[in-house]
């Protein structure tokens, strides 16, 4: 079922930059034809990322990031996502606008089966930044999906912030015995699901979690922003979990900021082939987080046509998917072929840089070094890598 909420359709992208695709091939062989960059660095050197500084050369601090600006962290935790928006902050408490909110949309994994903690990276990089340190609040969390790589990390979260609104695409999801996943404590999602239920804020305030988006369910995240929830389903849809994904597409209110992020989760095909039905154009956005870690089962040219993306992040760690590792080379060939198609100048920026080249990474240990960060007030935006968390 389609969750369509006052979309507005953006008018008039904004090009910033040149064609670079930060190649790296599963292998670790990159494209001739596909230039590798960072911000406008033309050329990447990969090399020890340890060493490496001019690996980074573009970071940015976070702590000279105007009060006024969205800001969009695509953190680092390996194999997961877990993404950070604070909202522009106005300095007027109270009006509706610009109210500086935090939100988080999944956590990463929970660190079993040799991969990274999700949390752990994600909560050293929140508090290096001096503007979500542990205790502060978390206005909204968003779980995409129940897959252990996205819940596995809130847990942590729950326990360390004062969480106010939990969003969850309410999946009952079983195990192979048919046991609901949300009652075993010792399952990623059944840890995510409980503490979920039973989490207090401020003087002892229970958080609203809500488990299955209804209809005209709205999301306000400030008067100057629309937050529109494009999917999501409570029932597996085209036999994958990764189907239930909340997708959502955050833009700005005012005339004249054209500036948009889409944010997909998981979803595959059968879910983009659905939107695109439903929204065509509508779904044009400035960035778009690629769709499961930049799988082969995501981010077809059909979608592609249609958002029209000026930068994809592609968030993926080096955890080996039955004999494959994401990004999958067909989809660096597919964004190259739309950008070339549309004249889009796309560029791509990944959270695994220089993990797989030129030695692989172990798993477990690739998180927290390419971090990705957007700001915006509407009408620009800037993206950089991080380094350190500064």
């Amino acid at each position: 079922m389609l969750k369509r909420i006052s979309f507005k359709a953006v008018s008039g992208l904004i090009a910033i930059g040149v064609i670079s695709f930060l190649c790296l091939i599963n292998e670790g062989i990159a494209s001739e034809n596909i230039e590798c960059g960072a911000g406008n660095v033309s050329k990447i050197k990969y090399a020890d990322p340890v060493e490496d500084i001019d690996l980074h050369q573009n970071a940015f601090p976070i702590a000279k990031i105007p009060e006024e600006l969205l800001q969009v962290h695509f953190i680092d935790v390996g194999t997961g996502d877990s993404i950070w928006i604070h909202t522009g902050d106005d300095g007027i408490d109270g009006n509706g606008r610009m109210e500086g909110y935090n939100i988080i949309i999944d956590g990463g994994s929970w660190g079993l089966f040799g991969r990274a903690n999700g949390y752990d990276a994600a909560s050293e990089y929140l508090g290096k930044s001096d503007r979500m340190p542990i205790g502060s609040t978390i206005d909204w969390m968003i779980l995409s999906h129940p897959h252990s790589d996205h819940a596995g990390g809130l847990y942590g979260f729950i326990q360390d912030y004062d969480v106010r609104n939990i969003l969850d695409p309410g999946h009952d999801k079983t195990n192979d015995e048919e046991e609901s996943d949300r009652l075993r404590t010792w399952s990623a999602y059944g840890r995510f699901f409980q503490a979920a239920s039973a989490e207090v804020f401020g003087e002892g305030q229970m958080a609203n979690f809500v488990w299955g988006i209804p209809d005209n369910f709205m999301l306000d995240w400030g008067a100057e922003l629309d937050v529109d929830i494009l999917w999501s389903s409570r029932e597996i849809v085209d036999n994958g979990l990764n189907n239930v994904s909340i997708v959502l597409r955050l833009s700005f209110t005012d005339a004249g900021n054209d500036i948009s992020f889409l944010f997909p989760g998981d979803a595959e095909r059968h879910v983009e082939d659905i939107l695109i039905k439903e929204l065509g154009s509508g779904l044009r956005t400035t960035v778009l987080k690629a769709g499961n870690h930049g799988s082969n089962s995501s981010t077809t040219e059909a979608f592609l046509q249609q958002v029209r993306p000026q930068h994809i992040v592609i968030t993926a760690g080096n955890q080996n998917f039955s004999g494959t590792m994401r990004p999958s080379p067909e989809v660096f060939t597919r964004i190259q072929n739309v950008s070339n198609q549309l004249n889009l100048n796309t560029q791509v920026w990944r959270t695994d840089l220089g993990d797989k080249t030129p030695t692989l990474v172990p798993v477990g240990s690739e998180s927290g070094d390419d971090t990705i960060l957007a700001t915006t007030d509407g009408k620009t935006l800037s993206i950089n890598y991080v380094v350190n968390g500064r």
